[in-house]
């Protein structure tokens, strides 16, 4: 039996197994009795083969879900399983001593999995149903709620972090970035920045002037920040971010350099309430001294900022 290897997207490879003529369930967690160390919405993706990505209970259960999930494929039926305390597996306990539903779906049409892929690429919400009761899946509105025996999964984008700036810090921030699975963008004027953090990006791009038009679109599942420490390459950028939806911006400096900076920003026209959404210094302050504790600082706030905001 393959172990399951983390993912929090597990659209993806479903749809992979899907076209590659596999047969695959869709493993969600639906209701938790207790605590849990995975939250509600959790899921796993498992073929025919055993195969399996994504992660349910963080471990303990995943040998027992993934031998569900191929009971389920088999025979073409979906079904409501109990782990923990309740449930018919005596040999599978939650650490935890919670219970949990997780909720075994093998017959969710293609073009239902091809919808939610098509609006993750393009940015959009999407949701799926899962009717409890009669054991039954279908797409649905994100912003509907849940009916009785019913659970409602959303998909939100995912994070897209745009980082600006010069030096060790850059390349940092990218790699924590996208181990959290950020999708990541870093803009620099330096070029050896660009190539040591490369690995980690969807793109990168050189900067030979603060022109913001280089910058992709922002959302509301945007991140923005800026790594520099001089004023005349930060303006634009944070100008640009302020205008956008994004639910983070962050600045790189002191107090004092903060200061500063939002003085400078005020001389631009931009309001006081607006400026209120800059963080600066950027980052938790967990006294951060070298370039990873730097990045370390700044996503742990990305997260923290995100988790609040309920995005």
């Amino acid at each position: 039996m393959m172990k399951s290897a983390y993912k929090e997207n597990v659209l993806p490879d479903m749809a992979a197994w899907r076209r590659s003529g596999l047969k695959t369930a869709l493993v969600t967690l639906v209701r938790i009795e207790g605590v849990s160390p995975r939250p509600l919405g959790s899921q796993m993706a498992v073929n025919e083969n055993g195969e399996a990505c994504g992660l349910i209970t963080g471990g303990c259960a995943e040998a027992a879900i993934i031998a569900e999930a191929q009971d389920v494929i088999a025979k073409g039926a979906n079904r409501c399983v109990r782990f923990g305390v309740g449930s018919p597996y005596m040999d599978v306990r939650l650490p935890c001593g919670s219970g949990i539903d997780v909720f075994f779906d093998a017959t969710l049409p293609g073009p239902d999995v091809d919808a939610l892929l098509a609006a993750q690429d393009a940015r959009r919400p999407a949701a799926i149903a899962f009717d409890l009761a009669r054991l039954k899946t279908g797409l649905c509105a994100p912003e509907m709620g849940a009916a009785c025996d019913e659970y409602v999964k959303t998909y939100a984008p995912d994070t897209k972090l745009l980082i600006i700036g010069k030096g060790a810090a850059t390349p940092f921030t990218a790699q924590m970035a996208r181990a959290a699975g950020f999708e990541v963008h870093v803009f620099s004027p330096e070029a050896e920045t660009l190539e040591d953090a490369k690995p980690f990006c969807a793109t990168v791009a050189h900067l030979t002037s603060d022109e913001q038009s280089i910058l992709p679109a922002m959302d509301l599942w945007t991140a923005v920040v800026t790594l520099f420490h001089e004023h005349e390459w930060e303006l634009n950028f944070l100008q640009s971010a302020l205008r956008s939806d994004c639910f983070y911006i962050g600045a790189l400096g002191s107090r004092r350099t903060h200061a500063d900076r939002l003085s400078m920003l005020r001389e631009k026209g931009m309001d006081e309430k607006n400026l209120q959404r800059i963080s600066g210094p950027v980052g938790i302050d967990i006294g951060a001294k070298s370039p990873p504790e730097i990045a370390l600082s700044i996503i742990a706030e990305i997260v923290e900022t995100r988790r609040r905001l309920d995005l």
